[in-house]
């Protein structure tokens, strides 16, 4: 007699936190993206206010991408695979060399600001808003292509060599971002799927 065994599987969910100044629109249209390029359904969170942690003022108000992710996971439920912070203030990160070290020049790199990150793998990510020129026609295409760029990440995508892929890195530059399509080639899909 032959039994077989079978493992409920839960429906895993991609989560949104928005932050407090975000406007409504933005989420609809990335939760869309999301949809359409991972496959997975999108859960909005209410709108909070972000830690005062994170909070800096170095070189211009801003607040550390890297404490913004880490205060996101924080009380991630089980079915959600992943969460997906989006805020309408300047985030930065340190930049570091492939040894670790802060990139030079100091000055420049250990506070610096950035469209968004995400680990690579990793539990949640951020997207700010507030280096993406809100008034350039292009807004809206940047902020799903970023969006889709970090969550790669997090599902384990490296930096991709196609100049067109979404995952391609952005190389200090917002015009890398416009060039990109808003998908994953071919090799970057089978890799996750």
């Amino acid at each position: 007699m032959l039994v077989a065994c079978s493992k409920r599987i839960e429906k895993q969910y991609i989560a949104i936190q928005p932050y407090v100044g975000l406007k409504d629109y933005l989420i609809d249209s990335i939760s869309k993206a999301v949809k359409e390029t991972y496959g997975y359904d999108v859960i909005v969170f209410e709108k909070i206010k972000p830690p005062a942690n994170a909070f800096i003022h170095s070189k211009t108000p801003r607040y550390r991408a890297d404490t913004l992710i880490r205060e996101l996971r924080k009380s991630l439920p089980d079915s959600i695979r992943l969460i997906l912070g989006v805020t309408p203030k300047d985030i930065s990160f340190t930049k570091r060399d492939a040894h670790g070290n802060i990139k030079k020049p100091e000055s420049r790199y250990a506070d610096w600001g950035i469209f968004g990150l995400g680990f690579c793998p990793g539990k949640s990510c951020i997207v700010s808003t507030f280096r993406l020129s809100t008034n350039h026609p292009e807004f809206y295409n940047r902020l799903k292509k970023v969006a889709i760029h970090e969550i790669g990440h997090n599902l384990g995508l490296t930096h991709c060599p196609d100049e067109q892929c979404v995952m391609t890195d952005a190389a200090e530059k917002i015009s890398t971002i416009d060039n990109v399509k808003l998908s994953l080639c071919d090799t970057c899909k089978d890799l996750i799927y």
